[in-house]
């Protein structure tokens, strides 16, 4: 009996092993499914950064979803505590203008990534010491289920290989993209930070330096449709306005030079930019009247005089005329070729094009279409001829003597039957 009882609990006990095993199993494959279905990363290339003093830098934060779900993810940024004169801000990639605390990520390329834009700028005065900051990013799920977290370590440190030199400027102007390209007639834009180094608010006045004929407009940043020639900047503070320069539609391509004023009071400080323009090209083509209608007669050879002009402000090049006409036609243009159209406001007058037609000598009278393609290598142009083909004259006159003759039959014929 006792060796019944005792086999019973040994065969109990290892049913009771096997089973916790299966579960124990059973678990862990169903957290390695929720880490599958559910899982994201946050990145940077860059995590071990050294600053002199003043030097700002831009880090790309990149968070991608792994799992197989949407994700609601809250961002923050936490910085050390003794790091309070630094600049640090977590903004959006496309347009570094706003702070992001919120992203979404879905699960499929290539919407199942992000990319942010960490700022971090050291203060202007650091000390003879070299100091070490860290800044954390951390990530959580809404749901809070899933948290990451990156830090970046930044070793701030004075201005190697020179002496350190007292801040002399009490308005400072900065900007990232000092040259803007565009067409003529197109707007470029200029994103200019002002900052105030004094010790005062100030009124800050603004101005533009261009060229003749060229206009400008102020406001700020984020209100377009605003137009400002003033803004009050507090002291040792920072305003980020939006220079939009539009050059004339006839100017040339070129490279200008502009300038950007800050006053206040008496403190005065400028920052030169430049504008890339790239011309425009507008090909035209017209006669003399505008009067698109032809006239021409069969089996003759007959000239058409047309215009060429170009109403952009940079030349077009390689130039040549095709036509399409009816079958057997023949046309033919002087000048055939082109080696470039100057814009109009250059040259002053257009270009005669002269333009041969042949008709064959058995096309029926009435009306055909010639078109006729100018191409060059910047723009293209057509333009449609409505052509009249009439008889030759001698024809018409060979026409008139056999009406007269069968009239003349028909008189006798009467006549003749009359006298009957």
């Amino acid at each position: 009996m006792y060796q019944k009882i005792k086999g019973f609990l040994f065969f109990n006990t290892i049913l009771f092993i096997i089973i916790a095993l299966l579960s124990f199993s059973s678990l862990a494959q169903s957290e390695q499914n929720e880490k599958s279905e559910r899982d994201f990363l946050i990145y940077s290339q860059f995590s071990n950064l050294v600053l002199e003093e003043g030097q700002s830098v831009d880090l790309d934060i990149k968070l991608i979803n792994q799992g197989k779900q949407p994700e609601e993810i809250l961002v923050d940024l936490i910085a050390a505590p003794e790091a309070e004169d630094w600049e640090v801000l977590l903004r959006n990639e496309s347009w570094k203008g706003f702070e992001v605390r919120q992203i979404n990520l879905l699960p499929d390329e290539p919407d199942n990534s992000r990319t942010l834009n960490l700022h971090i700028e050291a203060p202007k005065e650091i000390g003879e010491e070299q100091k070490g900051y860290t800044f954390t990013i951390k990530a959580e799920t809404k749901d809070g289920k899933l948290i990451r977290s990156l830090d970046i370590t930044v070793a701030a440190i004075s201005k190697i290989g020179e002496e350190k030199e007292e801040e002399t400027d009490e308005i400072i102007l900065n900007t990232k993209y000092p040259a803007v390209e565009t067409p003529s007639g197109k707007a470029m834009k200029y994103e200019i930070e002002v900052k105030n180094q004094t010790d005062e608010d100030q009124v800050m006045d603004f101005a533009a330096e261009l060229p003749q004929g060229w206009r400008a407009s102020i406001s700020p940043r984020y209100r377009e449709d605003e137009t400002i020639s003033a803004i009050k900047i507090n002291k040792s503070g920072t305003e980020t306005i939006l220079l939009v320069v539009t050059p004339p539609f006839t100017t040339e391509k070129d490279e200008y030079e502009l300038k950007f004023i800050a006053r206040a009071g008496e403190l005065e400080k400028s920052l030169p930019l430049k504008a890339i323009v790239t011309g425009t090209y507008t090909m035209n083509v017209g006669t003399e009247t505008g009067n698109l209608k032809l006239n021409t007669i069969s089996g003759e050879e007959k000239d058409f005089l047309f215009y060429l002009w170009n109403e952009g402000s940079a030349s077009i090049d390689n130039i040549a005329f095709f036509s399409t006409a009816p079958q057997g036609w023949e046309v033919k243009f002087n000048p055939d070729k082109m080696a470039e159209l100057p814009s109009i406001a250059q040259t002053q007058q257009p270009e005669k094009i002269t333009m041969t037609v042949k008709v064959p000598q058995n096309t029926v009278p009435g009306d055909y279409i010639v078109t006729v393609n100018a191409t060059g290598t910047q723009d293209q142009k057509k333009i449609e001829f409505r052509t009249t083909v009439q008889v030759p004259t001698k024809w018409g006159w060979v026409g008139v003597l056999i009406i007269i003759a069968i009239l003349a039959i028909l008189l006798a014929i009467f006549l003749k039957l009359r006298r009957r």
